[in-house]
């Protein structure tokens, strides 16, 4: 074994290293399939270093593009559609592309419920029309500082400050758009991983669900963002 050892260069060594360091990442960041039920698939995945694994929704949506848009324009109205979201408050919106969020969700008892400070960042191809909505945890001092006062002050809740994620929106030939929830976060406070792992399966089916719902309430149907 030492003689073979010693035929390696140093650069091959760290080749080596690097191919087993990426194969242990791709192992780890693989998809499973949770569950598959009216039309809306969810999978979850191990990410490094973390005990709480990243979830991912996708479902087929009746309605343009646009009108999922103006859905997602709506901040107040979340607690229609989002699973558990029980307040949602815009604190400022800077353009259509880019806001600050307030959301507070429920959370199983006996935990405290958890809040969110998030950004929320809009982009679209001018080709494909294929829209990402961007989800981002900040800091309180990272709010534009007009909007600080808006934070509710909630009592007995922890406060998420490790969230990533986004909603992809790609228009399809027959007027329907293909949806993808994709979201990683830590819930603070010391919460079993087991427990959280368990329960994040029904946050993307039950919100895209109920998404599929609310777009067609009239208000959504003439927005026009872009």
């Amino acid at each position: 074994m030492m003689t073979l050892m010693k035929k390696f260069t140093g650069a091959e060594w760290l080749a080596a290293v690097c191919l087993m360091m990426l194969a242990t990442f791709s192992h780890a960041a693989e998809w499973r399939e949770e569950k598959r039920e009216q039309g809306i698939a969810v999978f979850t995945r191990e990410v490094a270093n973390s005990a709480f694994r990243e979830f991912r929704g996708e479902a087929k949506v009746d309605a343009e593009i646009n009108q999922i848009m103006a859905v997602l324009d709506d901040t107040e109205a979340f607690t229609e559609w989002m699973y558990n979201c029980r307040q949602a408050v815009l604190l400022h919106k800077s353009s259509l592309l880019d806001r600050y969020q307030y959301l507070l969700n429920d959370f199983p008892w006996p935990a405290a419920d958890r809040e969110m400070l998030i950004r929320n960042q809009i982009s679209q191809d001018p080709a494909t029309r294929v829209t990402r909505i961007s989800l981002e945890s900040v800091a309180e001092d990272e709010l534009p500082a007009s909007s600080r006062d808006a934070v509710p002050k909630a009592k007995s809740v922890k406060r998420v400050t490790a969230l990533r994620g986004y909603f992809e929106l790609t228009p399809q030939e027959d007027g329907t758009t293909n949806v993808v929830f994709q979201l990683h976060l830590d819930p603070a406070g010391g919460l079993p991983s087991g427990l959280v792992n368990s329960l994040i399966v029904d946050n993307p089916f039950e919100t895209l669900k109920q998404l599929r719902v609310v777009v067609q309430q009239p208000q959504y149907q003439n927005f026009n963002p872009f």
